[in-house]
């Protein structure tokens, strides 16, 4: 179900994108600290995700410096407490609309809910704050990045890449004809969402897909408009996984505060599951109807 292309690596593209995704965190972190709101917390989670792509596909000699391996660290953290943060939103939500919980028994969820979530976010104020404070050195100097920084950076990405490859190949048999592989659809949202912020580094997205010819070297170097197409096609991939997860995390938690045979539970629960089947179908008649459900960066 996979077809492989390669993409051309340009050691200044790389350096362009990985320098614009430090400098973006801490221009998110700013909007972030000042108003928390839901679509705030969406683009620091986004920027964080793009901060992880670059230190973890950077070749040692970047990963190893203090300033750089403490800034990923600490954003990783932040991360996570916002994807808490985030997780309480979609339980609410979820439980409202597609459960159809009652007024009365939603309150009964809620509360706990709300609090939890602001005592996540006050512990996340504290990590961003404390990220705010670290200063990164300009690490992606292009006047600094010969042959050497560009092989090691071609291998290291390769191999980030291959592994994320590999995973998504073995997890998409088990799911495709199993949705009960709670686990493994988890796992392969995860790795399709770091493959595509893996690829985004190596492409230049804002430039015309029709400004370069065809390449017909021994290589297959992928074309400008296909670069565009792969990351297109990856966010469809990511979108419905996102999707399914959500529901999980609702169903999750219900199953975990379900009250012994509460009749208003147990229909939540039955409302989500349908909708959740429903959007398992589509992303599995989705991968039915293309062969390229993945693409490796090879670089």
């Amino acid at each position: 179900m996979l077809e492989y292309y390669y993409i051309h690596f340009d050691v200044n593209t790389y350096v362009d994108n990985c320098t614009q995704n430090i400098k973006r965190v801490y221009t998110k972190l700013d909007k972030y600290l000042e108003n928390p709101t839901e679509e705030n917390i969406h683009h620091m989670r986004t920027s964080l995700r793009r901060l992880q792509a670059t230190y973890q596909s950077s070749p040692k000699q970047i990963r190893k410096k203090k300033k750089s391996k403490e800034f990923a660290s600490i954003g990783k953290r932040l991360f996570k407490i916002n994807s808490n943060i985030r997780d309480i939103d979609i339980i609410l939500e979820k439980l409202a609309k597609e459960g159809k919980m009652p007024e009365q028994q939603l309150e009964h969820y809620e509360n706990p809910l709300v609090q939890n979530r602001e005592n996540q976010l006050e512990q996340a104020r504290t990590i961003a704050l404390g990220l705010r404070e670290i200063v990164v050195p300009n690490l992606y100097d292009k006047n600094k990045t010969d042959k050497n920084f560009e092989g090691n950076s071609i291998k290291r990405l390769a191999k980030v890449s291959r592994k994320l490859k590999n995973g998504i190949e073995t997890r998409i048999p088990i799911v495709m004809g199993d949705d009960s592989k709670i686990t493994e659809l988890h796992e392969l949202r995860k790795d399709s969402k770091k493959l595509r912020y893996l690829i985004e580094l190596v492409i230049n997205k804002d430039e015309d897909n029709t400004s370069k010819g065809n390449t017909n070297d021994d290589t297959n170097v992928l074309i400008d408009n296909n670069n565009h197409k792969i990351l297109e096609h990856l966010e469809i991939i990511q979108g419905m996984l996102g999707d399914i997860h959500d529901y999980d995390i609702a169903l999750d938690y219900l199953r975990q505060h379900q009250a012994s045979n509460n009749p208003l539970i147990t229909n939540t629960i039955t409302n989500i599951m349908k909708v959740r089947k429903v959007k398992f179908n589509d992303f599995v008649n989705y991968g039915k109807s293309t062969r390229t459900l993945v693409v490796n960066g090879g670089l």
